[in-house]
């Protein structure tokens, strides 16, 4: 009884009995021995083992930390015991305080820290979607919808990619020999893909009509060609209404190279007072095998004035209705009132230089004029255009040239044509006759003024 007495009171994992701490709160009877307050003990209560009042203690902490974790519970269930009620306790021999030996200093054992409260865990938060990263408060989700306001939702599966079950075949190229032999098809090769995205672009919705002024300071550097050449790519690539007027005041050749259909003249358009179709329209133009319609200038020995900015402002308030672009080669001068009156309309601008160090001066200068007389947001939606007039090779590094083009004009719209056969006989230009390389160029081109359609700052 002796080792047993000493094991439980001076062992460190004991615990505290009740006359140690008077104070403390007893649990409710049934769980631990304790009786609830005003009720007598009994008589007949026998002395417990040891052993058994070890089970006691150890069950009226665990009931303690119970009562602490879970204060709500206990809170008008359990009647807590005052400190008095521990004298009702049966003494049954085992709950003496021990008394320290002579001259030995007695520790009182203090019972162990609580166990820190943790803070209850907050509610499940409501979520949407099946992955981690698409777990979105209910609450967000709320306000998104809330600010989408009344936008459709067909509308939102434009925008969804959809991959086409069948792959286009090639139509050129190795890949295009293998398909035709083996009927193994291998898709589109990269220049075809390329290809495929500037027709993309060049379909561009354009707002209004869109008008496109082609412009160089010296003659003889392809504008003619370039002109006939661009109308023809944009035309056969969206194949809607493309017109293009020769505002070039020092008779000009648009419709000898785009292949003259019609005597008519821009003078006649503008006389006739009864133009209400489009048909009204075509009887003044001529169109050539990519359906491009041009409108020709009055031949110069008959112009009894110059072409000048009320005839071009008159000329396109008619055609506007009616065409969905509108092109006008222009002459050599920039102070010329047909050159005016072509600058305060148009909503692009190509600049033509030939690849040589005197071209590329006066397209310098072109630039350099632009920015200097108002026309500082045109210049950012300009172009560029190198052209090989002549075979060989130029006495001028042109990739340097495109360096210092780049500079004034935005990335990818400085473009170098190379020298054509077809371009240089001087007749009627035909796309299809076109080298692959000039004609690649050109429509490359179309796709970077194409990029302007639908920008805000539009004339």
């Amino acid at each position: 009884m002796s080792a047993d007495y000493d094991r439980l009171f001076h062992s460190p994992d004991a615990v505290q009995t009740v006359d140690e701490e008077p104070n403390r709160e007893l649990p409710p009877a049934g769980r631990d021995g304790v009786l609830p307050q005003g009720t007598a003990p009994s008589a007949d209560t026998s002395a417990p083992t040891p052993a058994a009042h070890a089970r006691t203690q150890t069950a009226s902490v665990s009931h303690q930390s119970w009562q602490t974790e879970n204060p709500s519970q206990v809170t008008g269930q359990l009647q807590p015991v005052p400190a008095r009620a521990a004298q009702h306790v049966p003494n049954n021999g085992m709950m003496r305080t021990p008394q320290a030996p002579n001259g030995a200093r007695h520790e009182q054992r203090q019972p162990p820290p609580p166990a820190p409260r943790t803070a209850p865990a907050p509610p499940p938060s409501h979520y949407y979607g099946d992955g981690a990263d698409q777990r979105v408060p209910a609450q967000t989700q709320t306000t998104s919808a809330a600010s989408m306001g009344n936008h459709r939702a067909i509308d939102a599966l434009a925008h969804v990619g959809v991959r086409s079950a069948v792959k286009m075949p090639s139509q050129r190229g190795w890949r295009h020999w293998v398909y035709v032999m083996t009927r193994i098809n291998l898709g589109l090769s990269p220049d075809e893909i390329y290809e495929l995205d500037l027709f993309t672009r060049i379909r561009r919705n354009a707002r209004d009509s869109y008008q496109i002024g082609v412009f160089g300071l010296k003659g003889g550097v392809g504008k003619t060609a370039v002109t006939v050449a661009l109308g023809s790519a944009l035309s056969s690539i969206r194949g809607d209404r493309i017109l293009a007027i020769d505002a070039d005041p020092d008779g000009g050749n648009l419709a000898d190279r785009a292949g003259r259909q019609s005597a008519a003249t821009i003078a006649d358009l503008l006389s006739d007072q009864e133009l209400h179709r489009y048909n009204d329209i075509r009887a003044y133009t001529s169109m050539n095998g990519s359906n491009l319609e041009v409108l020709s200038s009055e031949e110069y020995s008959a112009a009894r004035r110059e072409f000048n900015d009320d005839d071009w402002r008159s000329a396109t308030d008619i055609v506007s209705r009616y065409y969905n672009l509108v092109l006008a080669d222009c002459g050599a001068g920039l102070f010329q009132p047909g050159a005016r009156g072509v600058l305060s309309t148009v909503s692009g601008l190509v600049i033509v230089a030939s690849a040589s160090i005197d071209g590329a001066r006066q397209a310098a200068i072109t630039m350099d004029w632009l920015r200097q007389n108002g026309y500082q947001d045109l210049l950012g939606r300009s172009c560029v255009v190198v052209n090989h007039v002549t075979p060989g090779k130029p006495n001028i590094d042109v990739e340097d040239l495109v360096q210092q083009f780049e500079r004034h004009v935005p990335a990818g719209r400085v473009i170098v044509l190379p020298w054509d056969k077809h371009i240089a006989a001087g007749t009627e230009i035909q796309l299809d006759l076109l080298g692959k390389a000039f004609r690649r160029k050109v429509v490359e081109l179309a796709a970077a003024l194409s990029d302007d359609f639908d920008r805000l700052e539009r004339r």
